[in-house]
């Protein structure tokens, strides 16, 4: 409970000064540095001699600064001393740190009591005062005064201001207008709500003062500036819809977190007010400039908060085209190793936008725009920093380094200044991300760089890419194929493990490599594999160059599952040699390895197809099933089977066919079985 207490309240000393016999401090809660006691002395005697103080009195605000304390004062007179011209004030002593949690004075001018005829006794004891945080508002008739006294204050901020009191709501407007300000300039507001002459010394100036409105009174402050003769600007709107509205403007907030570090004063007040109307998201890029601009005058080291404050504006604005304003923005949060505490990436998000070239240099560990870069590296959509290396490509390795993912970006690979080998060599790499990286050169067109992306990432990585991107278009990538089909070795593991199932790749591989290059060292033909995995095409001119080019390879010295090869060609290329469609192209390839026949017989060219497949089959001792089992047309098997009957060879392996026909399973293989009996007797 008592901290809680102490949190809504706070300790007030007090002080009454009067005449009796002598200018002498009655009574007081605290004793001061003698310094501040002179100035107490002398301002809490009257304002002016021979003035007529009002009936209320009138308010005296000024520092002490030795003691850590504003005076807050209420002048009276004092008729019933004998002496005249005497005066009663009561003083206020705030420590600066409670002033500045006070959202408005009314608490403050309820506490004034002028003494009663010779009772003084109960100013000697500190008070307690209601911290509240509500603003006191200013009513909308006394705006457009309140306007004029704020014109002249702060757009004369090294001028005396005077303006011409009217009455006793003149004390509330005053101490309105102070406690707008935030605690750094409030602390040090000197003000008067009634004088008839300069209360200023050489070293403390009093920023207002309210004077009668008689000549004689104007003649006695000549260094004094009317307020109401200083023209107004736009600037002053904020201030005046804050007094009337406090709740609402969010003004006062941003004054305090941002005045704290302003030491020039009411100088400030100007610049900080455009500042608050340009953090707008919807603010004219000409008024942020115009902020800035009033900023810079207050000085290099003032303001540090208000120059964080408008680079964060800046740089959260992509649509500012002033690269001023970005190299104001950009000097601030470089002063800072915290980068004045703007999101590191949102520096890092300009500096793309204004500075990509700083991403590429040699920044010193303990540079804090480091921290902005690495951010920006990792956030960054990978598009944005491939337009980046456009205009920088010394960024490269930086980029590199955070993001090796932009190298599976088209756009990447279609810059050609890109040094490719560089870039190919910059990362480590598994199987799925090189897949990804060669999907993207070959979408870019990169058929210049095939050679060394195949040796970089691999055959395997190259055919993802392929089928990924191909789309049954093969002829678009034919550089392509032609470098994998160059990679012998490594393709006969990328058809083997199943890696290509793309039908168009291996008819296009088909057309391009010699049915005898791919190594068959072990096990299944993988070429055997890779059809199997694939699904067969409507284009028939492809699926028949396949098909010669399988019995090609079966007729061959390289495979090791030649009757394999057999079953998925020696069909298709019957009948495609049967309907006269075969394509020269596949003719001339199946020609070369047929036997040879007389020029009077070569014209019948599904004969010599079933001799040569009968003649492979009994001259290799191939497999007995795989020979039973070669094609699915019963009246093509029947014509093999009588090719192989005419020989005493081919009859014994007919036999050792039938056997094996005999023990099986399936109803058709029992059929044949019996075909070969009746025909091989």
């Amino acid at each position: 409970m008592a901290d809680e207490l102490k949190s809504d309240r706070i300790k007030v000393n007090q002080a009454l000064h009067g005449y009796s016999e002598g200018h002498r401090l009655i009574e007081g809660s605290m004793k001061l540095p003698q310094a501040d006691a002179r100035t107490m002395l002398v301002l809490s005697d009257a304002s002016a001699s021979g003035a007529r103080i009002p009936a209320d009195g009138y308010l005296t605000g000024y520092p002490l600064p030795e003691a850590g304390k504003y005076a807050l004062a209420r002048t009276w007179a004092a008729p019933e001393m004998s002496r005249p011209g005497c005066v009663w004030t009561h003083s206020l002593l705030i420590d600066f740190a409670d002033l500045a949690r006070l959202a408005s004075a009314d608490d403050l001018l309820e506490r004034f009591m002028c003494p009663s005829k010779g009772v003084t006794s109960t100013f000697g004891s500190p008070i307690e005062i209601e911290v509240t945080q509500t603003p006191a508002t200013v009513s909308s008739p006394d705006i457009y005064r309140a306007g004029q006294w704020v014109s002249a204050l702060y757009g004369k901020p090294r001028s005396r201001i005077t303006a011409e009191r009217t009455g006793s709501g003149d004390d509330e407007l005053v101490a309105a207008i102070w406690m707008q300000q935030w605690p750094r300039l409030r602390r040090t507001f000197r003000f008067c709500s009634f004088t008839v002459e300069d209360r200023s010394t050489s070293a403390d100036i009093f920023d207002l003062q309210l004077v009668d409105g008689s000549r004689s009174s104007r003649s006695r402050m000549p260094e004094g500036v009317p307020a109401s003769s200083v023209e107004g600007g736009d600037w002053i709107k904020p201030l005046l819809d804050d007094l009337e509205h406090p709740s609402r403007s969010g003004l006062r907030r941003f004054l305090r977190n941002l005045g704290a570090d302003v030491t020039n004063g009411r100088a400030a007040m100007a610049s900080l007010i455009q500042l608050f109307s340009a953090v707008d998201p919807a603010s004219d890029p000409d008024r942020i400039a115009g902020a800035v601009l009033e900023l810079q005058r207050l000085g290099p080291t003032q303001g540090r908060m208000g120059r964080a404050a408008a680079a964060k504006v800046i740089l959260s604005r992509p649509d500012l085209a002033d690269r001023r304003l970005f190299e104001f923005a950009l000097e601030q949060v470089r002063t800072d190793q915290d980068l004045l505490g703007i999101d590191a990436t949102l520096v890092g998000r300009a500096i793309l936008r204004w500075r990509p070239d700083l991403l590429g240099g040699t920044m010193p560990d303990e540079d804090p725009l480091q921290a902005a870069v690495d951010a920006i590296l990792t956030d960054a959509d990978a598009d944005e920093l491939v337009e980046v290396l456009t205009t920088a490509p010394d960024a490269m390795p930086a980029i590199l380094a955070a993001r090796p993912d932009i190298l599976e970006k088209t756009s990447i690979w279609r810059i050609r200044s890109v040094d490719v080998t560089r870039l190919l060599q910059s990362v480590d790499v598994d199987q799925d991300h090189a897949a990804a990286i060669a999907a993207a050169m070959i979408a870019a067109g990169r058929d210049d760089c095939s050679s060394l992306a195949v040796d970089r990432l691999g055959v395997c990585a190259v055919v993802r890419a392929l089928i990924e991107t191909s789309r049954g278009d093969t002829q678009s990538i034919s550089p392509w194929l032609r470098t994998v089909a160059g990679k012998t070795d490594e393709l006969a593991a990328c058809l083997a493990e199943g890696v290509l199932t793309d039908r168009s790749l291996l008819i296009g591989l088909a057309a391009i490599l010699d049915p005898d290059a791919v190594p068959n060292s072990v096990g299944q033909d993988p070429w055997v594999t890779a059809v199997e995995y694939s699904r067969a095409l409507v284009d028939d001119g492809g699926e028949d160059i396949l098909a010669s080019f399988l019995f090609c390879r079966a007729m061959g010295w390289r495979s090791r599952s030649a009757g394999r090869l057999f079953f998925l060609s020696v069909q298709r290329l019957h009948e495609a040699m049967a309907a006269r469609r075969l394509s020269d192209a596949a003719w001339r390839l199946t020609d070369r390895r047929l036997p040879w026949v007389a020029p009077w017989r070569d014209w019948d060219r599904c004969e010599r197809l079933r001799r040569a497949v009968v003649d492979q089959f009994i001259e290799r001792d191939l497999p007995p099933l795989e020979f039973g089992t070669v094609v699915d047309d019963g009246k093509l098997w029947s014509r093999l089977v009588d090719l192989a009957a005419d020989s005493f060879r081919g009859r014994r392996y007919l036999e050792r066919v039938r056997q094996v026909l005999g023990n099986g399973s399936d109803g058709w293989w029992h059929e044949r079985a019996r075909v070969i009996e009746r025909k091989a007797k």
